[in-house]
């Protein structure tokens, strides 16, 4: 009877198992209300726990809400995060596996031998069981790899250099953020100035044409004539509808970029055109490029991923040694046949792939042609920064005089529309002109406004390039006005000049190994230069550090100094 109810229950299981592996049925398409469910959740997320505008913004404000609220940035700021459990993650595989099991065992027939005489052939004992039918069994039994221990190590800390790149990219993305929002709060506040103006003149340009398409059809002057005249009133439209287009979708962009609904009103706080002047360029071109061999995001990641270059063939050549295992544990065997059915028992097993010997060249050859290959793209990304420190300096003074350039053509526009007003007063001039006037008035002021964005962003193209963060490095508080106050804090001591240029220094002679030909010079960040470093020159700027640490969307975030010139760890 237990055979065949051990037997009856061994095939329902496979049944089961059989029928649940045939039950699995394709998932389905999402319908149109599921996605109109998951938009209106999405929705409600994006723009949640905001803080909501009450005023005029200022530059410093629409810096403050894209940092805290952009959904670039906090994209950059999970994938940090999740790089940092991965660590956790990693460092679990240096632990000692503790595993558990239980089982149950039935046969439908005793398990019997005998034995057999080696020599004389005959049958020596005679058939015997030493196990029941069923069974229980379970164990508790504690192992630790030693190999696994090693490896998990090393991808620990090559996680970990992952988290500090991932890090740094989360840096370049702010970087971005800040410079899109300068060069769009510009064009805003451009289309928010103009916005009254350009409307009055297109209706004004509309009407024009109008009046000249009715002239047109009475004869009043000659055919020649008047369709010129509509021509050039219909360039003049054009040109107007074009800049109204291009201005209505600024704060748009500026919207976005804040994690605003596009449906938001909002005013910008306009700075007087008097105010309008270049800003200060407070550092040299040779400080600059020291800034950015030392500070630049993309150079500290590419450092960071170096490492793992080096991790990566340590790694490789862990394999090839001797695996050695040490393992413990409790049991339990329900078998009435066994003396103790409870023991404990303990050992170490070691294996080796005495073939893996054989690998050693190849593994030792490939890790260091991948660290190599890390150096030298290290070395073209310097290249490449260094490239565009020059461009970005370059590009400032062309911007700078190309906005002068635009001043001095806006400041002679208005005088011309000025008098060509004055001029149609007194019938010296026709309504056609004064039309035209205005429209490359307005043209000239565009232009201008323009022009002082692109300078802006050339400005902070320059400070991208360099390295240099543009958050402060201590929050006072969480909110959004405080932290608008510290960015505008931040840029002032920016322009400024308050940066100081990282040098190589010195070790003192004491510090040198006895025997050493001289101190061998180490890259110093200005952050962490020891007090007992010489002094610094007058010339020299202080540098702020780590800004990302602040605000509950930037907690938690680490900062590591990367030195100018120096190698990856080996």
């Amino acid at each position: 009877m237990k055979h065949r109810a051990a037997r009856r229950l061994a095939l329902t299981v496979i049944a089961t198992a059989v029928l649940a592996g045939c039950a699995v049925t394709p998932p389905e398409a999402l319908s149109t209300q599921d996605l109109l469910k998951l938009d209106q959740t999405d929705r409600s997320v994006m723009f949640a726990q905001q803080e909501p505008v009450t005023g005029p913004i200022t530059l410093d404000e629409a810096i403050a809400r894209a940092v805290k609220y952009n959904l670039q940035q906090r994209l950059a700021l999970m994938e940090r995060a999740l790089e940092d459990d991965l660590i956790d993650v990693q460092k679990q595989g240096m632990l000692p596996k503790l595993t558990a099991r239980a089982g149950a065992r039935a046969r439908n027939n005793d398990y019997g031998s005998s034995s057999e005489s080696l020599s004389t052939g005959t049958q020596s004992l005679v058939p015997s069981t030493s196990q029941e039918r069923d069974g229980h069994t379970a164990d508790l039994q504690m192992t630790w790899n030693v190999l696994d221990f090693g490896l998990s190590y090393f991808s620990a800390k090559a996680q970990g250099n992952k988290a500090l790149a991932a890090e740094e990219r989360r840096r370049r993305v702010v970087a971005d953020i800040i410079r899109q929002t300068r060069t769009a709060y510009w064009n805003a506040v451009t289309a928010e100035r103009l916005k009254d103006r350009v409307a009055s003149t297109l209706a004004e340009a509309r009407q024009t044409l109008e009046y000249a398409r009715q002239t047109e059809q009475k004869r009043l002057v000659a055919p020649i004539l008047a369709l010129r005249y509509q021509r050039d009133l219909l360039n003049m439209v054009r040109q107007t509808e074009a800049l109204d287009n291009e201005l209505a979708q600024a704060k748009a962009r500026l919207a976005t970029l804040m994690n605003l609904p596009l449906s938001t009103e909002f005013t910008l706080a306009a700075p007087e055109v008097a105010l309008l002047a270049p800003p200060n360029l407070a550092y040299e071109l040779s400080d600059l490029e020291a800034l950015a061999m030392v500070r630049r995001p993309e150079l500290r990641e590419e450092s960071y991923l170096a490492r793992n270059a080096v991790l990566e063939t340590r790694m490789s050549l862990l394999k090839l040694f001797p695996n050695a295992s040490l393992f413990g544990g409790l049991n339990y065997d329900s078998n009435k046949y066994l003396v103790n059915n409870n023991w404990a028992d303990a050992g170490v097993q070691v294996s080796w792939n005495l073939l893996n010997v054989l690998s050693w060249p190849a593994i030792n050859r490939a890790g260091e042609s991948r660290e190599q290959v890390a150096e030298l793209r290290r070395q073209a990304l310097r290249m490449t920064v260094l490239s565009q420190v020059h461009i970005a300096w370059l590009e400032r003074q062309r911007a700078e005089m190309a906005f002068l350039r635009a001043s001095e053509l806006s400041r002679l526009q208005d005088a011309i529309q000025v008098q060509t007003e004055n001029a149609a007063r007194s019938s010296a001039e026709t309504h056609l002109e004064v039309v035209r006037a205005k429209v490359e008035t307005l043209i000239a002021t565009r232009a201008r406004d323009l022009s002082y964005a692109e300078l802006v962003n050339a400005q902070n193209t320059i400070y991208q390039a360099a390295g240099i963060d543009p958050l402060p490095e201590r929050m006072a508080d969480e909110s959004l006005g405080s932290l608008a106050r510290d960015i505008a804090e931040t840029n002032r001591q920016i322009e400024r000049g308050h940066v100081e240029v990282p040098r190589l220094v010195a070790a003192e002679p004491s510090a040198a190994a006895p025997g050493a030909a001289g101190a061998v010079a180490e890259p110093v960040a200005a952050s962490t230069v020891d007090v007992a470093a010489p002094v610094p020159q007058p010339t020299l700027r202080t540098v702020t550090g780590s800004p990302w640490s602040h605000l509950g969307s930037l907690a938690g975030a680490s900062q590591a100094t990367v030195d100018a010139t120096s190698l990856p760890a080996r």
